[in-house]
């Protein structure tokens, strides 16, 4: 009797019982994650013993039981919902591929040894750094993203997610093995930060300073933010969630510049997916360009590509050697220019406008085959596939293009391109134009270039690339869009037109902010650096100040000399440059709700 009350008293209470081991499940697992994040700090990140190795090794057992009893609790308790997952079966293989490791190394050891010897393979170390990685960065994705699930300004949930990921940068590039002799608070924060906000401003010399270890934490956080922190994390984490809020999805909505919520996990994959076969081309390229030529092994000339590509579409103008790309071994070569070149307008113009594009020849193919095929008639009226925004981003991109290359090749013709062979010269021009703008990559020393080159940098840095972009400044389209408002003003038109479309006032009031606000920083920073670096030239203050606030990374070699103040401003304004003026003083201001009346206007004199 007393069996069948206590049965009774669980049947009654389960619902609570599950909810209890789900949480401790998820315990388990959040506990695995963070542990297995600071197991990896450590390891690679500090000069260990024998002893310290011998004892890391039954760490990460218990962290792979810790996570194969969490999966196995939510399994059991949430199961219905885990199978509706987006990657149940990436999901299920990991979990299969952790009781396999966990069988070889503890549970059925013996049996493995003895009967099993082709399966030794799942007790190597690097299976089983690989699947902790890949069961940390998943799940950890996971729970964040749920936690933030409830509603968070946008806005703000962009600034602190960068700012996060500054300071764990920080923190991982103040580890023992990732410098050569360590570096200072100061420089190891500006360097992280001007990896995560893409600008390639640097205070001391990434070659000789940083190991391989401080290189790929360098390359990884220039990935991050170049792709953009929220992006990576949400798209792991919408691939292991069935349901999200609707606040959540408005979220993403708004952070990836899209106007409907629906098909979001698409539109982050395909962000990611085009991000990956871009960098993957260019490194090829660079590798083909390098191969046998600098004195490296294979492993080291696939790092340099990989490490290049990634940091030139990424706007990031960072590089693995003294000098960046007018070291002697990369100076004259022009096929290199060229496809780094290529590798910033690409980064440059926004995943719209790829996508847009895209869109367009997918359209133009599957009509014109049905044409070919008799399917169906000529179509006499195309619907509008372009959209405005990618008509302004491409018109734009070309004429700065065009003109820069073309000033750029005049007014350093018979200076910084002196004795170049005709090649070399177009090559060189070509970088030239492209980098002011996203890049900050240089193959001269800036100090050397003519003073009308230096204006034109300074005006290209200000308008900088395309919205949705690894780019800053204040972007081509809200330039486009003031211009084009003041022609309109000029010629007394009642509204701001192209392309038989009219510009929302929205639109206008959102570029007039953008301008306004930009320089405001600017002149500010400006004029807080003449005081607190009276040593600096006031035209390199302002160069500098340019190429942080836009996050474009050149610069006449005042970085190292700044203060700790001016760095410390300089960090600052990176974040503003990257994350974007208006969407700073955005999450720091309170909104206010709408209003269903208006006052009666009234002209004031200008």
């Amino acid at each position: 009797m007393e069996t069948k009350q206590f049965l009774f008293k669980i049947r009654m209470h389960w619902g609570g019982i599950k909810k209890i081991l789900h949480l401790f499940g998820e315990g388990l697992i959040l506990l695995a994650s963070l542990s297995s994040v600071f197991l990896f700090i450590y390891q690679f990140g500090f000069s260990l013993s024998p002893y310290t190795e011998e004892m890391l090794q039954q760490v990460r057992i218990y962290l792979l039981l810790f996570f194969f009893f969490g999966i196995t609790l939510r399994y059991y308790t949430k199961f219905s919902e885990v199978v509706q997952e987006k990657m149940i079966f990436l999901d299920i293989s990991l979990y299969l591929l952790l009781f396999g490791v966990l069988s070889a190394k503890l549970f059925f050891r013996k049996t493995f040894a003895e009967s099993l010897p082709y399966l030794d393979f799942l007790t190597y170390p690097v299976v089983i750094y690989t699947l902790l990685a890949a069961l940390s960065l998943i799940h950890l994705s996971r729970q964040i993203f749920i936690l933030i699930q409830s509603y968070i300004k946008p806005s703000l949930l962009f600034l602190l997610s960068f700012v996060f990921f500054i300071l764990t940068g920080w923190g991982l590039l103040l580890l023992p093995n990732a410098t050569t002799q360590g570096i200072t608070l100061i420089d190891a924060l500006f360097t992280a930060a001007t990896s995560v906000c893409i600008t390639g401003l640097t205070t001391l010399d990434i070659a000789t300073t940083f190991t391989p270890t401080g290189h790929a934490i360098i390359m990884l956080l220039v990935q991050i933010g170049g792709i953009g922190v929220m992006t990576f994390t949400s798209f792991i984490a919408l691939s292991f969630i069935k349901n999200t809020s609707y606040s959540s999805k408005l979220m993403l909505k708004d952070m990836l510049s899209e106007e409907r919520t629906g098909g979001l996990f698409k539109v982050i994959l395909n962000i990611l997916t085009v991000t990956f076969l871009i960098e993957g081309a260019g490194a090829y390229l660079i590798y083909t360009e390098i191969h046998d030529t600098m004195g490296m092994t294979i492993s080291e000339e696939i790092f340099f590509a990989i490490f290049h590509s990634i940091t030139a579409f990424c706007s990031a103008g960072i590089s693995t050697l003294t000098g960046g790309y007018t070291h002697p071994l990369l100076a004259d070569k022009y096929n290199l220019h060229v496809y780094v070149s290529f590798l910033i307008i690409f980064g440059g113009l926004g995943f719209p406008i790829v996508f847009n594009y895209l869109r367009y020849w997918r359209y133009l193919l599957i009509s014109r085959t049905k044409v070919w095929l008799g399917l169906q008639k000529h179509v006499i009226h195309q619907p509008r596939l372009i959209q405005l925004h990618s008509y302004i981003v491409i018109g734009s991109t070309l004429f700065l293009i065009t003109t820069g290359f073309l000033l750029y090749f005049i007014f350093e013709y018979n200076h910084t391109l002196d004795g170049l062979p005709l090649g070399g010269k177009l090559a060189n021009s070509l970088l030239g134009a492209v980098t002011p703008r996203t890049a900050g990559i240089s193959l001269t020393d800036t100090t050397l270039l003519s003073p009308p080159t230096l204006i034109m940098t300074i005006v290209f840095m200000i308008i900088g690339a395309a919205p949705m972009s690894t780019g800053g400044g204040l972007k081509v389209t809200t330039v486009f869009v003031l211009v084009i408002t003041s022609l309109a003003l000029l010629q007394n038109k009642g509204q701001v037109e192209f392309k038989r479309r009219e510009i929302a006032s929205s639109t206008i009031r959102k570029a007039i902010s953008m301008l306004i606000l930009y320089f405001f920083w600017l002149g500010m920073l400006w004029w807080i650096l003449s005081y607190t670096e009276p040593h600096i030239p006031i035209f390199n203050l302002l160069f500098e100040s340019v190429s942080a606030l836009s996050t474009v990374g050149l610069s006449l070699n005042v970085t190292p000399l700044l203060s700790t103040t001016g760095k410390l401003l300089l960090i600052v304004t990176m974040l503003v440059g990257r994350i974007g003026i208006l969407t700073f003083f955005m999450s720091l201001w309170k909104e206010s709700g709408h209003k269903y009346y208006s006052y009666p206007s009234e002209n004031i004199l200008m």
